[in-house]
């Protein structure tokens, strides 16, 4: 095809334009990214580019660890995978090192900062090598355009601002593709020179993950098929001598070829600076001489760390099964957190401009197929995990050979095609393209865009271990799953938002034939309609208004296997109309960093729309188990106002059903307390029960009872409540048991014992 110099120029010159602006502009912010700290994989990769740069190693050293906090000193990081030979007392960085190498000029003189422009150089690096690429068939202005929204409209812009070698494993990629690729003005010495670029650029993506160098059998099958020999010579020995050259020098820095081979290697997080996050193990009196000070634990967990000293995680075994692989082939196509369709739009596109054009080409069946083989690895071996682990924006382990779909494009007809992709394009990742840093809101996520229309309507991925952003509540035999900015469990109960359409999975061994739900409104004159798969029900309730429902859902959502079972997953959708601001305490893990000293605790609010209890099948519901034998009971006569003491309670089950210990109708223990006569306390501390008690079986527990907050002489009545249904007292006779207790005054704070 002949292309008019004039547009030529004005393609280059819109190309040259876009590659400044991207490339400047992330030297002007503030931080790469939101949140303010280092995520997934980041801090390895930083650190391994700043020690590059600063000191020519690849040792972490306390002088590292200070660098890390002059750029990001607000919180821990998490996760530094590092690696050593020696019992750590020389510590390396446990990741492959290339990315950064090749990212030192920039992350010398601007850190962080210049990691996140060395990526946007990667970007629009691949978008020129797409539009000369596709120039070859098309016109220029059309293969600018279909490579502009290929690379810039896609789940990659995201990557640019991630800290890792995604970018750098696609650019590899895509010149591994447009190097090697047969073309029909390129021979001779400069055919040598392309083949030679080629086979040397899929080492650098092959070493990160090895995975990738299948697309390398599209290039050799083309020089195979014609016969170019000096050209198959070429690229094998350009691809050895970049091999040579990465494993020369990990091994000159490290002393190993790979931070996977011969290496110990543990995540550790890094708490502050001026000090090494992990360090040999103290010495063990008996033990040879050779240990070291602190540490001792951090060594010990590296032994056992689940990151490996391997490539085990690999070559392993198949952990799937056909109806597993099914399933995750679906979520693969267009999961509403990983679908390839709706995370990288142009990649559909290329394939159905392949199927119409380009199908008579045997090279690009071959990378088709090399493609497919890519994803079927990562769903076939970690399909518990194939997405990309915890951090991830659509699929972070298969965008790495992304580019190799543009090079199934030939002919881009119709030409409608790419304002097509482009509106696909602002439909699916609008969201990640104005804030690739992560969207903000409540319960903040790198997910957050999904919680948007139309991403939000597609499958949620239910065989993923980790999809961030999710409440995973247990109730009894079910796992229920909704979205925490949604959902917020709040002991048996779940509070919904309102005004909103909140979406929860229940996932069951067992098909759900009846589900009965307990609704409560705090808000006056709410309506809330609850539907779960072909059941329905419409409530209208006032304020504290509680009202029972039984659903029959029919068929299930969907019938999924894990572990060679059957799961049966049924969706209800609950919609409430109002809500009311309610408050309540979050609780914080204790802080394993003192230097970020932390409240344990915070009280935020929820807009509770409505209040909802699972009570399972109900069949147990109107069951008679109230009937009951006090056994021993030990409880102390005297005990200080607001005092929490036990009571070692014993009694037996006389009923004809079991007392169930699991669900929000379960059998707990529980008191009331009264005084002259009156109740003081209606409904005491829960305490449950430590197993399912069967007919004519006993159960024995120190049962939690809070004293009265004043002295005097108070009557504790012990009582167990079928929880939403009913106290036992209210059906076996005022069957309890009772004993009066001597109430002191509370203790004076700093005085010992005045009893």
């Amino acid at each position: 095809m002949l292309h008019s110099p004039a547009v030529n120029r004005s393609v280059r010159l819109a190309l040259t334009s876009v590659t400044l602006f991207f490339f400047l502009f992330p030297l002007t912010l503030g931080k790469p990214g939101l949140p303010a700290h280092l995520k997934a994989d980041e801090s390895a990769y930083y650190l391994m580019a700043l020690s590059l740069a600063h000191d020519g190693d690849l040792r972490l050293e306390v002088k590292d660890i200070d660098r890390l906090f002059r750029e990001f000193p607000f919180q821990p990081v998490n996760n530094l995978i590092l690696m050593t030979d020696d019992g750590w007392r020389t510590v390396y960085y446990g990741k492959p090192y290339i990315y950064s190498l090749f990212a030192v000029p920039l992350a010398g003189f601007f850190g962080a900062n210049g990691l996140v422009a060395f990526n946007m150089l990667l970007l629009m690096a691949m978008v020129w090598m797409g539009t000369l690429y596709l120039r070859r068939f098309n016109a220029d202005a059309t293969a600018a355009l279909f490579s502009a929204g290929f690379f810039l409209l896609s789940a990659t812009f995201s990557y640019v601002f991630w800290i890792q070698p995604e970018l750098f494993n696609m650019a590899a990629v895509a010149a591994c593709l447009f190097f090697g690729l047969p073309r029909e003005d390129v021979a001779g010495r400069r055919l040598l020179v392309f083949a030679a670029l080629s086979g040397a650029a899929v080492v650098l993506a092959a070493y990160n993950k090895p995975m990738i160098a299948a697309v390398a059998v599209a290039p050799l099958w083309g020089y195979l098929r014609s016969r170019q020999w000096p050209a198959i010579g070429t690229w094998v020995l350009g691809a050895l001598i970049s091999l040579g050259a990465v494993t020369g020098i990990a091994t000159a820095l490290t002393g190993h070829p790979s931070s996977y081979l011969g290496v110990t290697r543990q995540g550790v997080t890094v708490c502050e600076p001026g000090r090494m996050p992990i360090e040999p193990p103290a010495p063990v009196a008996g033990a040879r001489a050779g240990g070291g000070r602190a540490g001792q634990g951090e060594a010990a967990a590296a032994a056992q760390s689940p990151t490996g000293n391997s490539w085990s995680w690999l070559i392993r075994k198949p952990d799937t099964t056909w109806g597993e692989l099914a399933e995750n082939i679906g979520y693969f196509l267009w999961g509403r957190h990983t679908g390839f369709l709706l995370y990288l739009p142009f990649g559909g596109l290329a394939v159905a401009l392949f199927l119409l054009h380009g199908r008579g080409s045997s090279e690009r069946w071959l990378l088709l197929v090399s493609l497919a083989a890519v994803a079927l690895f990562f769903l076939v071996f970690i399909a518990w995990n194939w997405q990309g682990g915890g951090g991830f924006v659509g699929n972070r382990y298969f965008i790495n050979v992304y580019p190799g779909f543009l090079f199934l494009v030939t002919q881009i007809r119709p030409r409608w095609t790419v304002p097509l992709g482009y509106a696909a394009a602002g439909l699916c990742i609008g969201p990640l393209l104005f804030t690739p840093f992560g969207a903000g809101g409540p319960e903040p996520t790198l997910q957050s865009h999904v919680r948007n229309t139309p991403l939000r309507f597609f499958p949620l991925e239910l065989s993923l271990r980790n999809v961030p952003g999710y409440e995973r509540i247990t109730m009894g035999d079910l796992r229920v799953i909704g979205r925490k900015d949604l959902v917020l469990p709040q002991g048996g109960m779940i509070w919904l938002r309102g005004a909103s359409r909140v979406e929860l999975y229940f996932l069951s061994l067992e098909p759900i034939e009846q589900a009965v739900f307990q609704v409560r409104s705090l808000a006056p004159r709410n309506r809330v309609t609850l539907k779960m798969s072909e059941a329905r029900q419409d409530l209208t309730l006032q304020r504290g208004e509680e009202k029972r429902v039984e659903l029959r859902p029919g068929k299930p959502l969907k019938v999924r296997t894990q572990g060679g079972k059957p799961v049966y997953v049924y969706k209800l959708v609950a919609t409430p109309r109002t809500g009311r601001i309610r408050h309540w305490t979050r609780f914080y893990p204790p802080n394993s960093c003192p230097y970020f000293a932390e409240d344990s605790s915070r009280r935020e609010s929820f807009f509770v729309g409505a209040e909802l209890t699972y009570m399972g099948s109900g069949r147990h519901l109107g069951a008679d188990l109230y009937k009951l034998q006090w056994g021993k009971i030990v409880a102390p006569r005297q005990v200080r106002a607001g005092e929490t003491f036990t009571v070692a309670t014993r009694l037996f089950n006389r009923s004809g059903r079991p007392w169930t210990a699991e669900g929000a109708a379960r059998v707990n223990l529980s008191y009331h307390w009264h005084q002259d006569d009156k109740v003081v306390v209606q409904d005491g501390e829960r305490t449950p029960l430590p197993l399912p008690v069967l007919p004519g079986g006993r159960v024995s527990v120190r049962q939690r009872v809070v004293a009265p907050a004043r002295p005097g002489i108070y009557v504790l009545e012990l009582d167990p409540v079928f929880e939403n249904v009913a106290w036992f007292s209210d059906r076996n006779g005022r069957n309890t048991y009772r004993v009066e207790i001597e109430v002191l005054p509370a203790m004076a704070p700093g005085n010992g014992d005045v009893r």
